[in-house]
């Protein structure tokens, strides 16, 4: 759905004009109009989402595609202020290029979900990410948002006939590994 807003707030109007409630005035979303017209009227129905721990736990655990979709625009929206694939993609790349150093070359990001079959990220870089996230304030809510397979704390992902984990796993002898 191109525009889902619009749509909703369309369906809406024309519900409540059908069952006999007149609608006057214009029609507004916060979100496509933040920081344009303030705080609305008349607000029907605020809805708030669940932290971002709980967000990425089920993300992980079930891979909940949507949800990589929808974190992955709300990163451009948030940072460049553009809610494409596109252009929150660019900003991802650009920001592990600069925290990390990581060449533009070895992410290839087309999509949020990771269906695409034209998404690459290179074993040194996901191995690199990884161990910067391991440095990181919110390292615990993103481990333990991690499946655990076979004992191992980690992420499968598939492509076609292709399958790739990538996680932690600590040894018998306590020697941690990315």
């Amino acid at each position: 759905m191109p525009y889902p807003t619009t749509i909703f707030l369309n369906e809406l109007q024309q519900y409540l004009q059908t069952n006999g409630i007149n609608c006057t005035g214009q029609w507004i979303s916060t979100l496509s109009t933040k920081n344009k017209l303030g705080l609305p009227k008349n607000v029907l129905l605020e809805l708030k989402s669940p932290t971002l721990d709980s967000l990425a736990y089920w993300f992980m655990q079930k891979s909940l595609n949507l949800y990589g979709e929808a974190l992955l625009k709300t990163i451009g929206l948030q940072q460049v202020q553009k809610i494409t694939t596109e252009s929150s993609a660019e900003w991802v790349k650009q920001f592990w290029n600069k925290k990390l150093g990581l060449p533009n070359s070895s992410l290839q990001i087309v999509d949020g979900s990771g269906l695409s079959p034209q998404n690459r990220v290179t074993t040194k870089a996901l191995v690199t990410i990884l161990q910067y996230a391991k440095t990181q304030a919110w390292f615990n809510a993103f481990y333990n948002a991690l499946p655990t397979i076979n004992g191992i704390k980690m992420k499968s992902g598939t492509i076609y006939h292709a399958k790739a984990y990538s996680g932690y796993i600590t040894s018998k002898n306590g020697q941690s590994y990315t």
